[in-house]
């Protein structure tokens, strides 16, 4: 008999749920033979999180589809010349069976992206996965990490960060625009008010920038589940700096745990973070096709956002 059909097609909003559960599979399947920590996100929060993708770059998100139930999906997002994939999973049982790079193509062609676009991935370092993206043009570049952990006290760095709120808590202003746009055209080489209106309408997500010496030299969105992200400033000496500012901006929140991931080019951050007692829960290859961002002194949105 032969197996169900297997049809590509984009996304739609009522496919979010679906593809939520296609990740939660194909990550804890991940996290198993990597023995890394399973992703602990129920499938109605993930599938609010894809709704994101879907309404900015419907065009960058595709489906594989049998018997009328999502089985794969893969999502990109371009933010100026930058062209993320933000989103790839197959369901383990159909892995290695070609659906993968079908959906890349389509993903990555659909949106008819500039001509000087620059593809690029936070990987997971399954060897099929970094094999395929290898074939896509995208090459390793370095590491990015996932850290969690309560935000416990530690030494100040010697040359400190003070964080002081911008506007309302869980609303975007005009102001905080314009604030991310000018250093995230540093860090990410464009802005992306999009994602920031999402990460702000996180619950109690809160917006600081980042003061040294009387001035601005970058920002942070943290928000009361524990989430830092996107952060960064513009000087890379600073970077301990933040970190410790925002672990002490997570303790009056009373956050109970954060969840941050790191480039591993932000030694300042990563050692700031993990003397105070956060550990590693993930971590992949930052892949891109050509050299792309500044992330010396940069923490991520999130790993679906860059």
């Amino acid at each position: 008999m032969n197996s169900p059909r297997i049809t590509l097609r984009q996304a739609r909003p009522g496919d979010m749920l679906g593809c939520a559960r296609v990740f939660v599979r194909a990550a804890t399947d991940l996290s198993r033979r990597l023995s890394t920590q399973p992703p602990q996100i129920p499938p109605a929060d993930m599938a609010f999180a894809l709704a994101h993708l879907q309404r900015t770059d419907p065009k960058g998100f595709h489906v594989a589809e049998r018997n009328g139930r999502v089985v794969a999906f893969a999502s990109t997002i371009l933010r100026g010349n930058t062209h993320f994939l933000s989103m790839f999973w197959v369901l383990p049982t159909l892995q290695s069976h070609g659906i993968g790079r079908r959906l890349l193509t389509r993903a990555f062609e659909r949106p008819n992206p500039p001509v000087k676009a620059v593809r690029c991935v936070f990987a997971s370092l399954d060897t099929r996965a970094q094999a395929l993206y290898l074939k896509f043009g995208m090459y390793p570049r370095g590491m990015f990490y996932l850290i969690k952990g309560a935000p416990k006290p530690s030494p100040r760095p010697r040359l400190a960060v003070h964080l002081e709120p911008i506007g309302e808590v869980g609303k975007t202003s005009r102001e905080m625009l314009a604030i991310a746009a000018r250093f995230d055209r540093t860090f990410r080489t464009t802005r992306r008010d999009p994602d920031l209106r999402y990460v702000m309408s996180l619950p109690g997500a809160r917006f600081f920038v980042a003061r040294a010496r009387g001035s601005i030299i970058g920002y942070a969105v943290l928000n009361e589940k524990g989430r830092l992200g996107p952060a960064g400033v513009i000087d890379p000496r600073y970077s301990a700096g933040l970190a410790w500012a925002t672990l002490e901006a997570a303790r009056k929140m009373r956050v109970e745990d954060m969840i941050i991931q790191v480039p591993g080019v932000n030694a300042g951050a990563l050692e700031t973070f993990f003397r105070a007692g956060l550990k590693t829960q993930f971590f992949g290859a930052w892949m891109s096709a050509k050299p792309i961002g500044s992330f010396e002194a940069y923490v991520l949105a999130g790993g679906m956002l860059l």
